[in-house]
């Protein structure tokens, strides 16, 4: 009831009539720019699937359309004379040209985010372009927001996201290392850890903020189009969603560090989830009862044209309509068979490991619920043990099956990226060698770090089916730039899977012992696939 208090009223509007030929016209426009979305969506539907961060995406195509059907039902009048058809006519087929490299190299890289971005906009300019013939600027302009709305269900590029995930995960832990010193308890800051009497407590993703950040912002943007606001009000409601996300996220993690200092870093994880969702539902409540007041005694901005009836005019060419779908089932078809042929060419996994639960003081190092929900491996854990020389070793291996886009994940969770916010200090980034154990060569990229005056050394190797490691190593770099994405897609190699390697070991003081080590350890863990 007070949902429909807060919709600005209803205008009366005669009933459009349409002509047979219009009817077919639009069946077929709507037919072809589902297709040319649905290739959007086919790319993004993995990092919604797999990414927690981006699961909301999902509701985002369901709510476009139905903005869309809103807006269909108050669309004014096409223009009184017709719009020039070739510049929009030209943008529709070199969209659709350029959606064929975004989809052929969408296969061998789901994780590429820059593709995410260039198949949104080839797509949203072809579905603008199409708004513009039927109905001229009055069109482009009543339909324009819904269409843009699709954007915010496209994941950030990986720096910007790394670098504000970062600063917002910092953000909060120094808030709360303050608020706990206030408080009169002891507490130091680590990076993105808290230092306690009662351990180490970790500020991770989920805590930052980031994430019901992008949801609050979606919605935000959502209500803003239900009440027809200004544009300004708008913005106010973006404004208010974001600070109502940090203060509810700020408010979650100081009640899980207070947790943490009263019982143990071990009960946060009882109270992760439950306070999570408490917070995230009083986040969306108080961005609602906001966008309330705002609405309060606004009537909505979306004017309609009035008097003789609403004709479509929709000019769109019956043959370019047609050409759509049958050209989007050529791309679909292509991309099945150049990679079909490829595929028996892509290498299977070579290796495989044997956990060493014979090492003296083995155990299992138990994978926290945070780092499963991220990561989203089919098959792995970690273990811990001692050398025959006395130094600690720590292990973790994770397998992902086909299309679970693991580059992505592992790229964003490498030892650089993870353990400076942990309060280590990278000393030195030796960069990727190939390294022959057992007539396996492993693209072994070393790392040495510092944590309070004592020495890691890092051993991380990621493997995938479609990579080349002799020219990866070469290179000293990971096979994801420009280039080597390209080339992938060139060769065939689909994304396949993957698997990860990372081997800790404390207290070797020249990075040549550890290295040694390293290979007597893995002639005992290493096997053939």
């Amino acid at each position: 009831m007070v949902l429909m208090k807060a919709l600005p009223a209803k205008r009366e509007i005669e009933a459009p009539r349409t002509s047979r030929a219009g009817l077919v016209s639009v069946a077929i426009s709507i037919l072809s720019l589902g297709l040319v979305w649905f290739e959007v969506v086919h790319h993004l539907q993995s990092e919604w699937s797999f990414n927690p961060q981006y699961s909301y995406g999902w509701s985002v195509p369901f709510l476009a359309m139905f903005l869309l059907w809103r807006r269909f039902l108050t669309r004014p009048r096409p223009a009184p004379r017709p719009p020039p058809k070739f510049w929009p006519t030209a943008v529709i087929v070199g969209g659709a040209v350029l959606l064929f490299p975004v989809r052929f190299l969408s296969a061998a890289n789901p994780d590429w985010r820059l593709l995410s971005w260039a198949g949104a906009f080839f797509a949203l300019a072809i579905s603008l372009s199409s708004l513009f013939l039927a109905g001229g600027r009055p069109w482009l302009r009543h339909f324009a927001f819904p269409m843009f709305f699709m954007l915010v269900a496209v994941p950030w590029p990986v720096q910007f996201e790394q670098s504000f995930t970062q600063t917002l995960m910092r953000a909060v832990t120094g808030t709360n290392v303050f608020g706990l010193n206030v408080a009169g308890v002891p507490a130091l800051q680590h990076g993105n850890v808290i230092e306690v009497g009662s351990g180490l407590i970790g500020i991770e993703e989920a805590c930052s903020g980031v994430r019901s950040l992008q949801a609050t912002f979606m919605v935000s943007l959502f209500l803003g189009e239900l009440y027809q606001f200004s544009t300004l009000r708008r913005l106010s409601l973006v404004l208010a969603g974001g600070i109502l996300a940090f203060f509810c996220n700020l408010v979650r993690t100081a009640f899980l560090v207070w947790v943490g200092t009263q019982h143990g870093a071990s009960a946060i994880h009882a109270w992760h989830d439950p306070a999570g969702l408490t917070i995230l539902l009083c986040c969306l409540i108080g961005l609602w009862l906001t966008s309330l007041c705002l609405g309060r005694g606004y009537t909505g901005s979306m004017t309609v044209a009035e008097g003789k009836e609403n004709e479509f005019g929709w000019r769109l060419p019956l043959g370019s309509g047609a050409m759509l779908p049958v050209w989007i089932i050529i791309i679909e078809v292509s991309t099945l068979i150049w990679y079909g042929v490829h595929l028996s060419a892509i290498q299977s996994s070579p290796w495989t490991v044997n956990w060493p639960t014979a090492q003296e003081e083995y155990r299992e190092v138990a994978i926290s619920p945070e780092a499963e929900g991220i990561l989203r491996y089919n098959e792995g854990g970690g273990g811990s043990w001692k050398a025959k020389d006395g130094h600690p070793w720590v292990m973790y291996y994770f397998r992902w099956g086909p299309g679970r886009t693991a580059a992505l994940f592992v790229k964003n969770h490498r030892p650089d990226v993870c353990l400076p916010a942990s309060g280590m200090t990278l000393v030195r980034d030796d960069g990727i060698h190939l390294l022959e154990v057992k007539g396996i060569k492993l693209p072994v990229r070393s790392y040495r770090f510092d944590y309070r005056g004592s020495a890691l050394n890092v051993f991380y190797c990621y493997w995938d089916a479609k990579s080349s490691y002799e020219t990866t190593a070469a290179a000293n770099t990971e096979d994801w730039t420009f280039k080597g994405r390209i080339g992938a897609a060139l060769k065939g190699r689909k994304e396949m899977g993957a698997q990860m390697l990372e081997l800790v070991v404390w207290g070797y003081e020249y990075d040549n012992e550890a290295k040694a080590a390293l290979e007597e350890q893995l002639v005992k863990i290493l096997s053939r696939g």
